[in-house]
């Protein structure tokens, strides 16, 4: 008797875990595709109106190397401007994380991107930096509220970015 109680309540903790640990993977899931997956498609198709649509309309953004912050209007028009030139040619951009802190109503996720471009020489040209994006839910989606970035004077590289955790494995950035 007591053995089937021990199996039956074995197999409802089984079922509890799954569940969880379902859960949390489909609320990373949620924001990598809501954020990363996203942005990577606006870059490959130069399409403005789905980069402005992962930024909140209250998004701060800061460079680094440029000693800038900006707002969301002026950030997103620089590249509604630069999108729109007929002769622009698409880039890849990919993402990797080192952290993630994640809270019902924040995210706060640092990692390192790479973009690959073709210069005015017609020449592939990859380039790599170090972000820090805070995150928010708006109209059940996650936007970006604040975006830095650095390239920390050149010295975020390949191995920079190798070092760093695929977007897809969460349990390995992810500070719980």
């Amino acid at each position: 008797m007591w053995l089937k109680k021990i199996s039956t309540l074995s197999i409802l903790l089984i079922i509890c875990i799954n569940g969880i640990v379902g859960q949390k993977a489909s609320i990373h899931d949620k924001i990598n595709a809501d954020i990363y997956k996203e942005f990577s498609k606006a870059f490959e198709t130069l399409d403005y109106d789905l980069f402005a649509s992962i930024h909140s309309k209250e998004m701060i953004r800061i460079s680094g190397n440029g000693g800038e912050i900006k707002n969301a209007t002026t950030y997103l028009e620089g590249y509604q401007k630069r999108w729109s030139d007929p002769n622009r040619k698409t880039a890849t951009i990919d993402f990797r994380l080192f952290e993630r802190i994640y809270s019902d109503s924040l995210v706060s996720d640092r990692g390192i991107y790479k973009v690959v471009y073709t210069n005015d020489k017609n020449q592939l040209k990859t380039s790599y930096g170090q972000f820090h994006l805070l995150l928010k839910p708006e109209d059940e989606n996650w936007k970006i509220s604040l975006d830095y970035d650095s390239n920390e004077n050149k010295t975020i590289t390949k191995e920079s970015f190798e070092t760093a955790y695929p977007i897809s494995e969460y349990k390995s950035y992810w500070k719980q």
